[in-house]
């Protein structure tokens, strides 16, 4: 619907020339950064794009700041990002050509309504003008009035890791403090966590015990993180525990459906992609416990509101309504708009379940 009201704002184009950069102020670059096995993020697409802005950037008379949206390894920007577009253009940061970073703190599944409504912008910055002209285009995108933190290059970089970092870590927590909980009889989690959230110095988000955190950024973020500690020779961070915390919470999760479950039981998943809203399965708890429940030689069914699917089609995907009929035990792995209907069938039909989100 945006793109359809403002089609004579926009062009789209599949290369760069200079008659394309002349007017432009600033220009983003949000690219892919690959996972390297040792956990940093690639810079390849972002110098590539450098190289093909490069000899244009070079030819302009005119301001121009460079804002890298992609998450970058804290060092990047100050280091060969810099140092790419100074080669390049033979130009030294801070007279024609600026450099910022401005990632975005967005969920899949919610971009536009956190892009407007931000609880802060984030702005690292090579110059002071540079600040100024990429904050004018913030403003004009967000529906109220947020701060706006300006740092170097460096500090954004840290604090954009940090931040997921954070957030794995507040789940984890949670979900560690569900399997203790396990332990005692007639204690809910949610009782728990809700009352620990009123405290003011750690509130209640991301503090629900739940499933494992999943998806294209929480994983990846945290052991880049996890990285950044072990090069600093630094031991025993929360970033290099909390992705043992995740496998081993999966772990629970799945000796919790072991022992649930009947040896002929067809076992329904509900819930594939890593959270409502989305199709995306990276990191998927979906995925993961369906593979794992399938490994140990059970039934297993899966069904998905955002048409998400097991990648190597080892599972079979049904219809809801198929699915609720075939199967006689549920994991459910997230919410869902059919969560109602999915609920009140259960609770009709006595089928036996399993809700990440709302543990008995």
């Amino acid at each position: 619907n945006l793109l359809k009201k403002n089609s004579k704002k926009l062009s789209f184009k599949s290369s760069i020339s200079f008659q394309d950069l002349e007017s432009i102020d600033v220009i983003f670059i949000i690219v892919p950064t690959p996972s390297l096995p040792n956990g940093a993020f690639s810079n390849e697409h972002i110098l590539k794009i450098i190289d093909e802005l490069g000899i244009h950037l070079k030819l302009k008379q005119t301001k121009t700041a460079v804002c890298i949206v992609s998450t970058v390894m804290p060092g990047s920007c100050d280091g060969e990002i810099r140092n790419r577009i100074e080669n390049i253009t033979g130009e030294i940061l801070g007279n024609k050509i600026g450099l910022c970073y401005h990632p975005e703190f967005i969920a899949l599944g919610s971009v536009i309504r956190n892009l407007q409504f931000p609880d802060y912008q984030l702005l690292g910055v090579s110059n002071d003008w540079v600040a100024k002209l990429t904050e004018k285009v913030f403003q004009s995108v967000v529906k109220h009035k947020v701060p706006c933190k300006k740092m170097t290059l460096l500090e954004a970089e840290i604090v954009k890791l940090s931040v997921n970092n954070y957030i794995t870590m507040k789940i984890s927590f949670a979900n560690s403090l569900l399997q203790l909980v396990d332990h005692f009889e007639n204690v809910k989690i949610k009782i728990v966590t809700e009352a620990i959230g009123l405290d003011s110095r750690i509130g209640t988000k991301y503090l629900t015990a739940g499933a494992p955190y999943g998806g294209p950024c929480f994983p990846r973020d945290t052991l880049a993180m996890s990285k950044l500690f072990r090069d600093a020779s630094i031991t025993n961070s929360y970033s290099e525990l909390t992705p043992r915390i995740n496998r081993d919470y999966t772990t629970f999760l799945m000796n919790k459906i072991s022992n649930l479950v009947n040896e002929t039981d067809k076992i329904g998943i509900l819930g594939i992609s890593y959270k409502m809203g989305t199709p995306v399965i990276d990191e998927s708890p979906g995925v993961s416990i369906a593979k794992a429940c399938h490994e140990k030689g059970m039934q297993v069914y899966s069904w998905d509101d955002e048409n998400a699917k097991i990648p190597d089609g080892s599972i079979l995907d049904l219809e809801l309504d198929e699915i609720l009929k075939l199967c006689d035990f549920f994991v459910i792995t997230r919410d869902t708009l059919e969560l109602n209907k999915i609920n009140d069938y259960l609770n009709k039909n006595n089928k036996r379940y399993i809700n990440f989100w709302n543990f008995k």
